[in-house]
Parts: structure tokens; C-alpha cells; sequence
């Protein structure tokens, strides 16, 4: 008589599996956290270029001058009109540097800049990846580059 085998895993066959889900597990959390940090950039970026996007309109509308200034190495900018100041933070402590000049003034009533390009670079502060910011002489227009 042949005594029976008893159905089941073995000690070793759950630790198998359990080690190769763990190995998984942690690929997709990096993998999702990358992209996450990521997103974070984006959404800093978005948020500068509107607030510039906002100036250049701002001086076309009011017929007064209107400054951005960067706060170098630090995760705000100020928006200046006249008399009216108002300093903005970047979300998820992003810094923003300037790379050419720490501020762009565009000038009412035509919403333009001197002439010189401006380019910032926002560094997202636990990844460091980069984004640029760029605002085209003269016409003030605003770019997005993801490096």
C-alpha cells in the first residue's frame, strides 16, 4: 500500500513566489514614483508659464508694465504691476533658476519684452530632472522644453 501524498505547496514554493511578487512590486513602485516626480515638473512648468502667459496679458489689458522675478534657487517668483506684488511658490518644491537674466518685464501697451531672451530652468529637487522655460525676445512668447 502506497500512502498518500498530501496536496499543497511547499515552505519553499510560497517563498519563491512571494520573493518574485516583492521584486515586482518594487520595479512598478520606482517606475510610478519616476513618473510621479515627473508629473510634478510639468505641473510646476504649467503653472510659470500661465502666470507669464497671465503678465503679457495683463500689460496688454491694463496699460501698466508688468515684472516677473525669480527668486534664484528657490521654489518662487514674484509678479509685479504697479504698485500690486504678489510672490507665487511652485508646488512639490520645485526650484526655479534663471540661466540668462532673473526677470522679464513686459511693457503696455503691446505686451512685449526688451528683446533679450529669458530662459529659467525648474529642477524638480528629488529626481533633478529638468524643464525649461523660455520666454522669446521681443514678442514675450512663453515655451516649454522638457530636457
Amino acid at each position: 500500500m502506497r500512502a498518500g501524498r498530501t496536496q499543497g505547496f511547499t515552505l519553499l514554493e510560497l517563498l519563491l513566489v512571494i520573493a518574485i511578487l516583492g521584486v515586482i512590486a518594487g520595479v512598478l513602485g520606482w517606475s510610478l514614483l519616476g513618473s510621479l516626480r515627473a508629473s510634478q515638473l510639468r505641473d510646476a512648468a504649467a503653472q510659470l508659464s500661465a502666470d507669464l502667459r497671465a503678465a503679457r496679458s495683463t500689460a496688454l489689458k491694463s496699460g501698466q508694465n508688468v515684472t516677473v522675478t525669480t527668486t534664484l534657487n528657490a521654489g518662487s517668483y514674484t509678479v509685479q504691476r504697479g504698485a500690486d506684488t504678489r510672490t507665487l511658490t511652485l508646488p512639490n518644491s520645485v526650484q526655479v533658476s534663471a540661466q540668462t537674466a532673473a526677470a522679464v518685464q513686459y511693457r503696455a501697451p503691446s505686451g512685449t519684452t526688451d528683446g533679450a531672451g529669458v530662459i529659467w530652468t525648474l529642477r524638480h529637487p528629488a529626481s533633478g530632472q529638468l524643464t525649461q522655460v523660455k520666454i522669446v525676445g521681443l514678442t514675450g512668447k512663453v515655451i516649454v522644453r522638457a530636457n
